[in-house]
C-alpha cells in the first residue's frame, strides 16, 4: 500500500511539473511572439462605401473592424496604427461623421493615430482626448510626442511627423509644427530609449522623408496617402533613396504583416469582408441623426433659395472653366477652412472675409449654404445673378478694387498687390 501511494504521488507530481512546464513554454511563446502590424488611415469621411458602383465598393469602418478582429484572433500581439486624415470635410453632416469616426476608433483601439490635415480642419478641440493622437514635431500641444509599447517581447517607439506645409500657420504667430531638421532628429534621439525599435508615421514631402531615411534611425516608415483618386490607388511613396509604403486612400485598404517583413501586404476591404457587428449601433444612430438634420433644414433652405442674390462658383464654371480652375488652385478656395482650424467659423467679424455675401443675404452657414463657402468669384466680381441673365449689359466688377476690403491692416500685414495679384490672376 505504501509503494502504491508513493507511485501515485510521484505521478501526480510529474503531471504537475509537466503542466507547469507546458504553461511556461506557452507563456514564453506568447511573450516572444513577433508583433503583427496593421495600418489604416486616410478615411477622409468615407465611413462606409455607398455601393453605387461595384468598382468603388471597398472600404468602410465596419469592414475594417472585421479584418482587425480576425487578425487579433490569429495573432497574440497586434500593433494597430492609424495615419489619420480620417475626418470628413467640415459640414453639419461632417460633424456627425466626425463623432462616429472617433467613437469607432475607440472600439478599434489603435496604438497611435497621426492627425492629418483633415483633423486639423476641425481644430484640436474636436480631437477626442481618450484617443492616442501622436505629434512628435509639435510645439506646446497637449498630444503625445512618442508612444512606447511592449509588444511580443520587443520594445517599440512610435513617432509621428506632419509637415507644416500641409497646415495653415499664420506667419505672425508662433508655429504649431516645426519642419524636419538635424536638430529635430537629435532631439528625438535624446528622448529615445536604447534597445528599442522605432517606427515613424509620416505625412510630408519626399525631401522630408529622405531626411528621416538618411538618419538611419527608423526601422520602418509608413506614409499617409497623397492620392485623391480612390479608383486609381497609389500605394507607394517615391523618394530619392527608397520606395516607401503609402496607405490606400479613402480607407479602402489596410496594410498588414509581421514586423520583420520587408514589405507589408495590402488587404483591400471588398464586399467579401462582412461588417463588424460591434459598430452597428453607431451607424444606426448616425443614420437617424442625418435624417433629422435633413428634415430640420428643409424649410429654411427653401426660403433662402428664394431670397439669395448669389449663385456660387459652381454656376460660373459653365462659361468660365479656366478661371474656375485657377480659383480652385488658390488659397481663396479654402478660405473658410482657415477659420475652422482655429474655431472662428462662427465669428461674424471673421466670416465677412472668408465666405460669399455674409450678412448680405449670402452665406449663412456651412450646412445651409455650402455653395457660398470660401472666397469665390462673387466676392471680387459682385453678384452674378444679373450677369447670368444678360452678360453684356451686366459685366462683372473689376476684381482689383475688392482686394483691400479684406487685405488690410493687421488682417493682412504683408499684402502687396503687385505680388499677390499674380497668384490669383485669371481670364
Amino acid at each position: 500500500m505504501k509503494m502504491h501511494s508513493v507511485s501515485s504521488l510521484s505521478l501526480k507530481v510529474t503531471r504537475l511539473l509537466l503542466g507547469l512546464l507546458g504553461t511556461f513554454l506557452v507563456g514564453a511563446t506568447l511573450v516572444n511572439a513577433e508583433p503583427y502590424i496593421v495600418v489604416s488611415g486616410d478615411l477622409r469621411g468615407e465611413i462606409k462605401p455607398c455601393g453605387c458602383a461595384e468598382e468603388g465598393d471597398m472600404g468602410g469602418l465596419q469592414r475594417r473592424g472585421t479584418a482587425l478582429s480576425n487578425w487579433r484572433s490569429e495573432h497574440p500581439d497586434v500593433m494597430y496604427l492609424d495615419l489619420g486624415n480620417n475626418f470628413p470635410k467640415p459640414s453639419a453632416q461632417g460633424k456627425l461623421k466626425l463623432d462616429l469616426i472617433q467613437q469607432a476608433l475607440k472600439l478599434l483601439k489603435p496604438v497611435a493615430i497621426l492627425p492629418g490635415p483633415y483633423e486639423w480642419n476641425y481644430g484640436q478641440a474636436t480631437w477626442d482626448t481618450f484617443l492616442p493622437y501622436l505629434l512628435s514635431n509639435a510645439i506646446d500641444l497637449p498630444w503625445s510626442q512618442v508612444i512606447s509599447q511592449e509588444i511580443g517581447g520587443e520594445r517599440w517607439e512610435i513617432w509621428g511627423y506632419v509637415t507644416p506645409s500641409l497646415l495653415y500657420q499664420n506667419e505672425n504667430d508662433p508655429p504649431n509644427l516645426v519642419p524636419v531638421s538635424d536638430s529635430l532628429i537629435q532631439q528625438w534621439q535624446s528622448q529615445s530609449q536604447p534597445g528599442t525599435k522605432r517606427l515613424l508615421l509620416f505625412r510630408g514631402t519626399s525631401v522630408e522623408a529622405d531626411r528621416f531615411l538618411q538618419s538611419g534611425w527608423f526601422d520602418r516608415i509608413l506614409v499617409g496617402s497623397t492620392n485623391d483618386d480612390e479608383l486609381n490607388q497609389v500605394t507607394t511613396f517615391t523618394t530619392e533613396t527608397q520606395l516607401l509604403q503609402m496607405i490606400p486612400t479613402k480607407g479602402q485598404g489596410l496594410y498588414h504583416g509581421f514586423s520583420s517583413s520587408d514589405q507589408l501586404e495590402v488587404r483591400w476591404l471588398r464586399p467579401d469582408t462582412a461588417d463588424w457587428e460591434s459598430l452597428t449601433p453607431l451607424f444606426t444612430n448616425y443614420d437617424q441623426e442625418v435624417k433629422q438634420l435633413f428634415l430640420s433644414g428643409l424649410k429654411r433652405m427653401q426660403k433662402l433659395q428664394q431670397e439669395t442674390q448669389f449663385v456660387g462658383a459652381t454656376v460660373c464654371t459653365t462659361c468660365h472653366t479656366q478661371a474656375h480652375q485657377s480659383w480652385k488652385s488658390s488659397r481663396h478656395s479654402n478660405a473658410l477652412a482657415t477659420l475652422t482650424r482655429v474655431g472662428k467659423d462662427f465669428d461674424p467679424e471673421c466670416l465677412q472675409c472668408h465666405v460669399v455675401g455674409f450678412q448680405q443675404k449670402g452665406f449663412l452657414s456651412s450646412q445651409l449654404t455650402p455653395q457660398l463657402a470660401n472666397v469665390q468669384c462673387e466676392n471680387c466680381h459682385g453678384s452674378a445673378q444679373e450677369h447670368i441673365k444678360n452678360p453684356l449689359n451686366h459685366p462683372p466688377l473689376e476684381a482689383r478694387q475688392s482686394c483691400v476690403n479684406c487685405h488690410v491692416g493687421s488682417h493682412s500685414p504683408s499684402f502687396n498687390l503687385s505680388t499677390y495679384w499674380p497668384k490669383i490672376q485669371h481670364k
